[in-house]
């Protein structure tokens, strides 16, 4: 039980924190073939980049960045793609010129405009999804209206160099991106989520051996504090951002759910089996354990071959001979357990019991996991594609919905925090602490959590960063003043940075932050030993941070709870309305729209649940809960696509009155409960566990089960008799309904559990 309290409380023995960071970084850092292939690839890019800015004369450090940020994070670029973000960014050079010299001698006026600029384009970006495009204008605006207080004279040519340094950056990235080293972001999470399955496996064996043979095995390492989650999430973007289609998109979250799951669970697995405790009763069961932990890692080692050739969506996911054994073990394990209780009840401590109720019950939840096949959504219509095909980012067009608020007051505090950075630029007048504002927009995120993660990251890799730039500033500057030499050293520290970013989502962003930090001191700077300039950078970012910590932190804090629930308000409201009668279920258009909608909304529940994580013990929802209810969420989204869509293209003939009564009354059901869960989250009380708890009581099993029983019974009275004059296909289409609706009674019951759990109890 010790373990499960440091596990959902966080009360932790002394020193488990420096243990959980040494198993963090050596898991982090553990090379393979994948990581160093492709941080010779980013260091490649950039160092190609630099090498041209260098030969061309081109005087900024923004080429550098830029590359940085594109080859390190982004989507693959094509040529169109490059091509519009170099028009933005001269019209946004162009622009900015105009807007400083206009401003030069009255600085104080500039504060407004930037303010609204900043919170704008924020807006604007997180909207639409624009990433490292929309940060670079932003960075090249804010460097000429900083810049034009300092050098008025100066600021066409230092928009020249942006300009220059910019074109450099994107025509090296679309040149290896599409033909000298291409490298999408598809399989790298195929691959990514078969490492997360293998993992899993190995821990699972790992645990399991110490749990029944403990003096020969070595102990487990705890958890690690974070997860593959975030990382999985980056790259599903990526994927979206180089083209997927939205059918895609929905696999490919289904496959990221099951992985988060997966590594949940082994999560309270391994705390269960480090526990010491007595071993009576595992002694007992320890060879039926041991053939349902096999079994179990049987089918692991199944899912992860099977991903990097396909993932495999529907029944057959695994092979009948995988199902057939895991649940012939687990049934086996279970009457065991029966049969053997008598002999441990009266002699066992309650300690004990409970220790090994959490482990088998672990167990059972992985193979249900496993067992589980992943649901597949409503493919796209094949017919009339210009009418009806949904491209990409339509599906999620938000136009004409309300604006959300907790991203107005993200864009607010960051456009705050922006004009903040400038004043104390003007106050210090240091030309040097530009890099405050870079700071101030490469650290703030929507919630707590992520903000305060990122910033203590952020300060990691600039002290990290800075001092390897020192170092090389005060070794190669004074001894070597050839571009080949430089060229090598930037190599050399960009290898090793680009290493380093490519682990855990949330830990790579300390690699990431090193490479900007290096590229503005040492990049961006002339071959000189003069290590002042560099320090004031150093210190820039350090202002930055803080000013970023005040806003966010003190005067104007955003948590996960307050991001999650608009969110699950809109995809309750989108599953109403794909549900029979529902306001999306009238046209195939708007079904795969709604449908594709609620797939990007539960997108950013995992990212949501990640910042809960991070939060801890402060965070008003649980992590755990929100995995589980987005998982949940998307099966019954696509159940309910899966029924409107049949529905709108098969036509059905009418059902007699009294069976299409009971049928009716099914949906009602499915209706009332989803409203009553929309009209919770909408209320006061919408962060109460126990209130939460209420309403799932309020839904019984019963609630569904009896008015399907009675259509079941309808239906399938006298062999179908009913339906035995209906054509083949509208015959087959309610029959699969029907196992529809008996799927939704299961899935149902799970989303009042696991919706009981998104409010962490108080």
């Amino acid at each position: 039980m010790g373990g499960f309290v440091e596990q959902r409380f966080g009360i932790q023995r002394p020193f488990v924190w420096l243990d959980r960071f040494e198993a963090l970084v050596a898991r982090e850092l553990a090379p393979s073939t994948r990581k160093i292939r492709s941080a010779l690839r980013i260091s490649t890019i950039v160092t190609v980049a630099i090498g041209l800015d260098a030969s061309c004369h081109v005087n900024t450090q923004l080429g550098a960045i830029i590359v940085w940020l594109l080859a390190g994070a982004g989507p693959m670029m094509s040529i169109r793609r490059a091509l519009a973000w170099q028009i933005a960014v001269t019209f946004a050079l162009i622009t900015s010129v105009v807007m400083a010299r206009a401003f030069a001698e009255t600085p104080w006026l500039m504060l407004p405009f930037i303010f609204v600029w900043i919170s704008f384009s924020s807006y604007v970006g997180a909207t639409r999804k624009l990433g490292v495009g929309m940060l670079v204008i932003q960075i090249v605006c804010l460097i000429t209206f900083y810049g034009v207080i300092f050098s008025p004279k100066e600021i066409g040519w230092n928009a020249a160099a942006s300009f220059d340094g910019s074109a450099i950056a994107f025509a090296v990235t679309v040149l290896f991106d599409n033909w000298l080293w291409p490298d999408p972001g598809e399989p790298i999470l195929i691959e990514s989520l078969r490492a997360s399955v293998a993992r899993a496996r190995s821990q699972l064996l790992g645990a399991s051996n110490f749990f029944l043979t403990r003096e020969s095995v070595p102990r487990p390492p705890l958890p690690a504090p974070t997860s593959d989650l975030p990382a999985h999430m980056a790259l599903l973007n990526q994927v979206l951002a180089e083209g997927a289609s939205e059918h895609r998109r929905a696999i490919l979250l289904a496959a990221i759910t099951r992985a988060a799951r997966i590594s949940l669970e082994m999560d309270r697995l391994i705390t269960a089996a480090r526990e010491n405790l007595p071993r009576e009763i595992r002694t007992l069961l320890s060879r039926e354990v041991q053939v349902a932990v096999n079994a179990i890692a049987a089918a692991l080692d199944e899912i992860s071959h099977n991903l990097p050739a396909r993932i495999i969506v529907g029944a057959d996911e695994q092979a009948p001979a995988t199902r057939e054994h895991l649940r012939l073990a687990m049934d086996n394990l279970a009457a065991r357990v029966v049969q053997v209780r008598a002999a441990y009840i009266g002699t066992s401590s309650p300690e004990e019991i409970e220790n090994f109720a959490e482990f088998i019950d672990s167990l059972a939840v992985l193979t249900k996991h496993i067992e589980r096949p992943l649901d597949e959504p409503p493919r796209p219509p094949t017919t009339d594609p210009s009418n009806n095909a949904v491209p990409r980012n339509s599906a999620v067009s938000r136009s004409n919905d309300p604006a959300d608020r907790g991203l107005v007051r993200y864009c607010l505090k960051v456009g705050l925090c922006t004009v903040v950075g400038y004043l104390i630029g003007l106050i210090s007048q240091r030309p040097d602490l530009f890099i405050i504002l870079m700071t101030v927009i490469t650290t703030a995120t929507p919630t707590y959590g992520a903000t305060l993660h990122k910033m203590c990251l952020r300060i990691a890799g600039a002290i990290i960063g800075g001092t390897v730039s020192l170092l090389a500033i005060i070794i190669v500057s004074p001894n070597f003043d050839t571009l080949p030499v430089y060229m090598l050293a930037a190599f050399a520290v960009f290898y090793a940075f680009a290493y380093c970013s490519l682990g855990n989502a949330r830990m790579s962003y300390a690699g990431k932050q090193m490479g900007i930090i290096f590229s503005l001191v040492f990049i961006g700077l002339t071959p000189s030993d003069n290590i002042y300039e560099p320090l004031w950078r150093i210190w820039g970012v350090l202002l930055g941070d803080l000013v970023v910590a005040t806003v966010f932190f003190i005067l104007w804090p955003e948590y996960a709870g307050d991001s999650l629930v608009p969110r699950l308000r809109r995809v309750l409201a989108n599953m109403l309305a794909l549900a029979p009668s529902g306001s999306a279920s009238s046209s195939e258009d708007k079904i795969l729209k709604t449908n594709s909608e609620t797939m990007s909304v539960l997108t950013e529940f995992l990212e949501i649940a990640d910042d809960a994580r991070m939060e801890g013990r402060t965070c008003a929802v649980y992590h755990d809960g929100i995995v589980e209810a987005a998982g949940t969420l998307r099966r019954i989204a696509n159940r309910l696509s899966s029924i409107a869509t049949a529905r709108v293209l098969t036509q059905m003939p009418q059902l007699d009155p009294v069976t299409e009564f009971a049928r009716e009354r099914v949906f009602n059901a499915i209706r009332g409960q989803l409203l009553s869960w929309l009209d919770f989250f909408s209320s006061s009380e919408c962060l109460s566990a126990s209130a939460a708890r209420a309403v799932a009581q309020k839904h019984s099993g019963g609630e569904l089960a009896e008015p399907l029983n009675e259509f079941s019974s309808y239906l399938e009275e006298g062999g179908f008799a009913r339906l035995e004059s209906w054509p083949l296909e509208p015959r087959r289409t309610m029959i699969a309904e029907l196992q529809s609706m008996r799927r939704l009674e299961f899935l149902f019951s799970e989303l009042n559990r696991y919706l009981a759990d998104v409010p962490s109890p108080p």
